[in-house]
């Protein structure tokens, strides 16, 4: 695995751990908002429930009070103290008043609001009616209301479920002073509360609805996002290996053809091209390290004879033996190639005209007593040169090239140096 294949890796796991904590998180805000806001619906249901016995309570006050038909579900309040709280009719019927808080008792006793367990109480830290003496937690509630809180609630457990209470002050107002001016109340005092009990079993289920929802909504999000990042990545990953896979092919081919570019086709050794690269690197080490560098040329003596008797397969051949003769007798150092035709070059770094005239010796003595296949005994001959501090790659092939021809003008078969 690659350095490029590792990052996208990485990228990936990367932004999978990214969107799977921000599905979470989004899924935890979700889930607890929802909660809220169920909460929230049902407090201000028990707000409006609260408004509204408010207003109907005004309204009998508004009135003094009503009358209605004494039965065995509705008996005189014993705790009214009104002379006129039981009337007969003029047809003989017995009506006792309802004030508003008789009324908002009855009102929760109905069996509407009893059936979707749904309970009224007004209740007060200095009832009149014991019945209405608050519980722990309505206590709490009307002592906040000493200090200025107009409502409160809270989510409780009662032996019918969770259920939401909330309860509201109520504030002395005119009308309520005929019964209860006797407790020292004036207008504008908190004269106690009402508090509502909604059952909170069809708002969780609503909830647990919703977020049912929200968690199939955000794994489908989840899903499907990480599902396009990875069928992506692994796309990328596909093509990132194809383009490397043809990156080497052509750095693989781009050194074929530079071998190419650079090596006989016939023998296998670097060419010209080469050798014209390799003397401009040999000459600046030279010329600036201060050491000794040599050229030996070489040229096969009546190699045309060789073509034109035998033919060019058999010269071919015997050129390709003659250029490993050459490369046995080199140092790993030395750079040999074919200069053209039956003409080679050797460029010997870290040597001097002495020990360069030595290797050519060896060479020549090499190809001399050589029987070559067909041809039987070839020669070979040799020029060498040393590069002189400054002078130019054509000046230093000029002069290795007059020892050459120097050696074949003294007979051929012979080493000669320019």
């Amino acid at each position: 695995m690659n350095s490029t294949t590792r990052r996208i890796l990485l990228y990936l796991i990367l932004l999978s751990v990214i969107i799977t904590v921000a599905a979470a998180l989004s899924l935890a805000y979700n889930l607890n908002a929802i909660t809220d806001h169920y909460q929230q619906l049902a407090q201000e249901m028990g707000r409006t429930f609260f408004k509204e016995l408010v207003i109907v309570r005004r309204w009998n006050a508004s009135l003094g009070g009503i009358y209605a038909p004494i039965t065995d579900r509705l008996q005189p309040n014993p705790y009214l103290d009104d002379p006129h709280r039981d009337l007969t009719a003029t047809d003989g019927q017995r009506l006792t008043k309802v004030n508003p808080a008789f009324m908002t008792r009855l009102l929760s006793e109905m069996p509407d609001h009893t059936a979707e367990n749904i309970q009224f109480h007004i209740t007060s830290l200095n009832p009149l009616n014991p019945h209405n003496a608050p519980d722990d937690w309505e206590r709490v509630a009307l002592q906040s209301f000493e200090h200025n809180a107009v409502e409160h609630f809270a989510v409780v457990e009662e032996p019918g479920g969770r259920f939401l209470r909330y309860m509201g002050r109520l504030v002395t107002e005119q009308a309520c002073l005929i019964c209860h001016a006797k407790q020292g109340y004036q207008l504008g005092n908190v004269r106690g509360g009402i508090r509502v009990s909604l059952p909170l079993a069809p708002f969780e289920a609503a909830a647990a609805d919703s977020q049912r929802q929200s968690y199939w909504v955000h794994g489908a999000f989840w899903l499907i996002t990480l599902t396009l990042l990875w069928v992506g990545g692994i796309l990328l990953l596909r093509n990132v290996a194809q383009l490397e896979g043809l990156n080497r092919y052509m750095k693989d081919l781009n050194k074929q053809l530079e071998g190419a570019a650079l090596t006989d086709s016939l023998t296998g050794i670097p060419n010209r091209l080469y050798f014209d690269q390799q003397i401009e690197a040999n000459m600046r080490s030279a010329q600036r390290y201060g050491m000794a560098f040599s050229l030996i040329m070489l040229d096969l003596d009546h190699f045309k004879q060789v073509n034109d008797h035998y033919g060019h397969t058999v010269g071919d051949r015997v050129l390709r033996e003659f250029g490993q003769i050459v490369k046995q007798q080199l140092r790993l150092t030395d750079q040999f190639a074919r200069w053209g035709g039956e003409e080679f070059i050797i460029a010997a770094p870290h040597t001097l005209l002495d020990h360069a005239l030595a290797v050519a010796e060896r060479i020549r003595a090499a190809i001399a007593q050589r029987d070559f296949a067909t041809v039987g005994r070839v020669t070979v001959s040799i020029g060498v040169t040393e590069y002189r501090t400054g002078e130019t790659a054509m000046a230093l092939l000029e002069r290795v090239d007059n020892a050459l021809y120097r050696a074949k003008a003294n007979g051929r078969n012979r080493v000669e140096t320019s």
